[in-house]
């Protein structure tokens, strides 16, 4: 049977309803610890880059520029502060992934489990490095034939003018399309690990890129039912998003575990037993995430409740 978005989301939006402590909460320390902290961080470390490039707007001289503002310290400074929070950043999404398996499986995940990541610091890190550096890889590779184009016009000279421009929107084009495919080859590495600590990064990630086989489309149209609410949450300043944000996680969750068991948690043993009886205004009851295809009448548990 194929993946039911609306009972995954459905089955998100009810784990929510009953978590304790609620979803909001537990999103508000996990933006703390993370944007806030961050961006507190960067308020007392200048970007030299930027500021050389208004400088240079401005007409200073570009030695002066080099001498005083690109100055070796500064920029490493910069660099280093930059690496530590991605890398801070990378275990924190660790720890929020596993709070959004627990809140699909209804395990009654918390506070602490944000910093599940920190419990396993080498692989939350490794995972994170490995599936960024093989989604850049194969953005360069998209690359290629933009830049092929792109030269063979360049030696035409004037005639191969459209070339260079077709290449170049290619290059760009080409690139990007094969950074996005390939990083949701790569999306349930993580959940690999969180079900199974003995194994290894690799080893995930290759088990994340054989679960994925023809079911990109799914989680992609899934993550694009959601462009609603998250265009919503920017005219609420972010409020909103506390909400979206574990919604959209735990039914990343339930795909993950849907693709790996063919079933929902909780129809299988793994978690609590999900809601059952009658989807009130069916899979969904309106909103930006309303979506009418796939089953919509009722979903009985195999629990009885």
């Amino acid at each position: 049977m194929g993946f039911n978005r609306p009972e995954a989301k459905y089955r998100a939006r009810m784990a929510m309803q009953g978590a304790y402590p609620h979803p909001m909460l537990v999103t508000l320390v996990y933006v703390l610890l993370t944007s806030v902290i961050t961006n507190v961080i960067m308020f007392f470390v200048s970007d030299p880059f930027t500021t050389a490039y208004l400088y240079i707007l401005d007409g200073a001289d570009v030695d002066e520029v080099y001498r005083y503002i690109l100055t070796g310290p500064r920029v490493t400074v910069y660099l280093l502060v930059q690496l530590l929070i991605t890398l801070y950043l990378w275990v924190m999404q660790f720890g929020y992934t596993a709070y959004g398996l627990g809140l699909a499986r209804r395990t009654g995940p918390g506070y602490r489990t944000l910093l599940e990541g920190f419990l396993n610091l080498g692989k939350a890190l490794l995972v994170s490095f490995l599936t960024a550096l093989f989604v850049v890889l194969w953005g360069l590779l998209g690359m290629v034939p933009g830049i092929v184009l792109t030269f063979v016009g360049a030696l035409m000279g004037p005639l191969g003018l459209g070339l260079v421009i077709l290449g170049m929107v290619g290059m760009i084009g080409g690139g990007v399309a094969l950074e996005v495919v390939m990083s949701y080859r790569y999306r349930l590495a993580i959940y690999y690990l969180l079900d199974h600590p003995d194994m290894g990064v690799l080893e995930s990630i290759s088990n994340s890129k054989q679960t994925m086989k023809g079911k990109k489309i799914d989680l992609f149209v899934m993550d694009l039912s959601f462009l609603g609410w998250l265009i919503l949450s920017v005219f609420t300043l972010g409020i909103l998003g506390l909400w979206v944000s574990p919604y959209l996680c735990a039914s990343e969750a339930n795909f993950y575990h849907w693709a790996v068991n063919g079933v929902f948690p909780g129809d299988d043993g793994v978690g609590k037993p999900s809601f059952g009886g009658q989807l009130p205004g069916g899979p969904t009851s309106g909103g930006p995430d309303s979506d009418s295809s796939g089953p919509s009448d009722t979903y009985h548990s195999p629990y009885g409740d």
